[in-house]
């Protein structure tokens, strides 16, 4: 997909990053997760201030597709990724592995000797597909569901 653009995030793509993180996380686990699970982590209505702020902390990578936004990722200092997330129409097209390419090699610039990531059932075989472990399980209450994950990790530097 040689039309996407990456680039940094920008405070007006705010409204247009929470519908992405909504329909990626509505249409891609929905297999795995109750549809009371998938309303209490991604709720349809938000707070814009807060989503926002959110967002301004995480300072994201946003991934463009002929002008519309179509996935987005953050890398902490520590090298977590606590965001990773591609929208719902935009699945299974390439742009999850163009993103995380993209997220690895800024990791490799700043001498992170690794990246970590808190990923649903869901997105775990794509993540362990590209080279990712399981440290461990866990759930996580969110506005009264519980929900299953994984601390995933990755080796970059050497």
């Amino acid at each position: 997909m040689s039309y996407l653009h990456i680039r940094r995030y920008r405070p007006e793509d705010a409204a247009e990053l929470h519908e992405v993180y909504y329909t990626a996380i509505h249409r891609s686990c929905q297999k795995d997760y109750s549809a009371a699970q998938l309303d209490a982590w991604a709720p349809k209505a938000f707070d814009p201030k807060i989503w926002e702020k959110v967002l301004e902390g995480l300072k994201p990578r946003v991934v463009e597709c002929k002008g519309q936004l179509v996935a987005y990722a953050d890398l902490q200092a520590d090298g977590l990724m606590s965001h990773f997330f591609v929208h719902g129409d935009y699945l299974g097209k390439g742009i999850a592995k163009r993103l995380l390419k993209h997220m690895e090699d800024r990791a490799f610039e700043m001498n992170m000797p690794d990246i970590y990531c808190f990923i649903s059932i869901s997105a775990q075989p794509f993540f362990i597909a590209h080279g990712f472990t399981i440290d461990y399980t866990l759930s996580s209450e969110v506005r009264g569901q519980w929900l299953e994950n994984a601390l995933l990790r990755k080796r970059i530097a050497p």
